[in-house]
């Protein structure tokens, strides 16, 4: 915009005055024109000659860039997205290429604006399945340095056993930003953190919520959750695991807004605006509101739950409470019945079988945990394996299902927000030697020939040294036959 208003100013001013000397306009790629100027008085001279210097700087400041990313969101054998944020306006594409055979390719454009806080997703749609691409981002005609890979699933259904591989799995992420934190406190930090998940090469990772964490001066703008969510890319020990590491997310109650806010808050649209500006969502299931979703990875269905949009756990009159709502359950009860997959991941921003009196709990609904619960008996649901975050500490739950088998729930405490000792939850179902009060993530390894799959959890420091572990075999997530 600078350059355009100087350049209409320069040729105005040329057309009022006689010209008998030229003046070159530089520009990144060399001179765009050329205006004669005439003999004139010292001060015309001085005015002109400012603006020219002012125009030959402004090309390089004034041309956009990346703000944050790229980062690499859901990724299937023949679709891949890519997300970015550019500090202004721009028309972004990604430039990729198959490693193997050298077939160069890109995306659609796509034009970036404040209303998104200047973010694009782009979708790769010539990927094929088990091929390793390399990839840039281009930013209005120009290719940004730096090039990051990816890998697309391999098609091995019916044609070889399923692969082996591991995800990482990570809880809440806080961002310190001066002048919105509270008096003589630093609630985050430990950012290389991301670097030690990066070194395990896991295939994928999700985040179980608290990603943003919202301060009070965001709950009631547009704007306010704009920054904040775009904040929370801002350490630069969390772009190469973004660039090459596909992410998945969720959300939870320092995503959404004020405490306690359910399906009726009044900033519910400005808060699932910025979690789908920032998380590339997999699939948006028609089928019921809010951000709940699903995606396959080898012979492991994940299924991502969504514990505020159909929030309503004060209800009044006859209404029992919700945490998940009606229509999510249907669609998770649907879901189930329809995979053939090994193991079901159910992932959420809450813990889903701690019975702790806690608000923040799927138990807190208890009417609706218990039609849960029994949803799961009486479907006969196997490989059914739960991932919970919305806490700051860490833990391994498991339930004893009388009629059925025994289920799990490992709840993941902070990546980079402070961890909390919470002595006073009662947890009576937690697992012996697994809480864990620092911060930390989980690697899962899904490993085994096809006959005897299992699932090991892996409870990694910020330094990379196993916490805890567990393995739980396929065979013991089966239901008593009849």
């Amino acid at each position: 915009m600078m350059v355009s208003h100087y350049r209409s100013w320069l040729q105005q001013t040329a057309a009022r005055i006689q010209i008998s000397m030229p003046i070159g306009i530089p520009t990144r790629s060399g001179l765009l024109f050329t205006l004669p100027i005439p003999k004139m008085s010292p001060l015309r001279k001085f005015l002109i000659a400012s603006s020219c210097l002012l125009i030959s700087s402004a090309p390089l400041s004034a041309a956009p860039g990346i703000s944050s990313g790229p980062m690499l969101g859901p990724i299937e054998m023949r679709e891949a997205l890519v997300w970015v944020q550019t500090d202004d306006n721009a028309i972004v594409r990604v430039v990729y290429t198959n490693a193997e055979s050298g077939e160069k390719l890109s995306s659609l454009p796509v034009e970036t604006d404040a209303q998104r806080a200047h973010t694009a997703t782009l979708r790769l749609n010539r990927v094929k399945p088990g091929q390793r691409y390399n990839y840039q981002i281009e930013i209005n005609g120009e290719l940004v340095p730096g090039r990051h890979e990816f890998e697309t699933p391999a098609f091995y259904h019916g044609r070889t056993p399923p692969p082996d591989f591991t995800i990482a799995v990570g809880g809440a992420h806080y961002v310190v930003e001066e002048g919105f934190e509270p008096p003589y406190q630093i609630l985050g930090g430990g950012y290389g953190i991301f670097e030690t998940i990066l070194e395990a090469k896991p295939k994928l990772m999700l985040w179980l919520g608290n990603t943003a964490h919202l301060r009070e001066s965001d709950w009631t703008s547009r704007t306010g959750y704009l920054e904040r969510f775009s904040q929370a890319r801002s350490p630069t020990d969390l772009a190469p695991l973004l660039a090459n590491i596909p992410q998945y997310a969720t959300w939870s109650e320092a995503d959404y807004g004020s405490p306690l806010a359910d399906a009726t808050y009044s900033f519910r649209q400005y808060a699932e605006d910025a979690f789908r500006a920032f998380w590339p969502q997999p699939v948006t299931v028609k089928a019921m509101e809010g951000i709940g979703t699903h995606f396959r990875y080898a012979d492991v269905d994940f299924f991502l739950l969504d514990t505020r949009s159909h929030r309503s756990d004060n209800p009044s009159g006859k209404e029992i409470s919700r945490i998940l709502g009606r229509e999510q359950v249907e669609w998770l009860r649907r879901e189930l019945l329809r995979s053939k997959a090994t193991f079901k991941v159910i992932a959420a921003g809450a813990p889903i079988l701690n019975p702790a009196d806690n608000r923040s709990h799927l138990s807190y609904a208890r009417e609706e945990h218990t039609e849960l619960l029994q949803m799961f008996r009486n479907e006969a649901t196997s490989g059914l394996f739960f991932l919970s975050g919305g806490k700051y500490h860490g833990e391994l739950t498991r339930l004893v299902h009388a009629g059925s088998y025994n289920i799990y729930d490992l709840t993941l405490g902070p990546l980079t927000a402070n961890p909390r000792k919470d002595q006073d939850e009662l947890n009576f179902f937690r697992m012996p030697g697994t809480s864990t009060f620092e911060r930390h993530f989980a690697l899962l390894d899904f490993s085994g020939p096809e006959e005897a799959r299992e699932l090991t959890m892996r409870i990694m420091s910020a330094e990379g040294k196993v916490i805890w572990s567990r393995t739980v075999p396929a065979s013991e997530l089966q239901p008593p036959e009849e």
